[in-house]
């Protein structure tokens, strides 16, 4: 699935929303939380987990739409690609983290 146009545009909506909530919830658990177990419940963890991801697909529509405005064309070959595995490898190091966390 290409996110292009009209998708890209729902998704970064999507994302911007869900953060916009999540914000103020990640705040009331940084105040409330007694210990870091405690982060690893599923109330806390599976919203966590969507604002992860979709706060990774924010980061990919964003910051490719503007390397698409700001970039020479001949260099988008180039930076597209580096800007993805950058994701992917932020959200394989989530998911190495998260593992460790439920083998404490």
């Amino acid at each position: 699935m290409r996110l292009t146009g009209k998708r890209a545009f729902i998704w970064q909506n999507i994302s911007a929303a869900y953060l916009a909530l999540y914000t103020p919830y990640l705040a009331w658990l940084a105040l409330t939380i007694k210990t870091h177990t405690d982060l690893f419940t599923p109330s806390v963890l599976m919203p966590s987990l969507l604002a992860i991801g979709l706060l990774l697909i924010h980061a990919w529509v964003g910051l490719r739409d503007v390397m698409i405005d700001y970039f020479p064309r001949r260099s988008l070959a180039w930076w597209l690609p580096s800007l993805l595995i950058t994701l992917v490898l932020i959200a394989l190091n989530l998911t190495w983290l998260l593992l460790k966390g439920f083998s404490l």
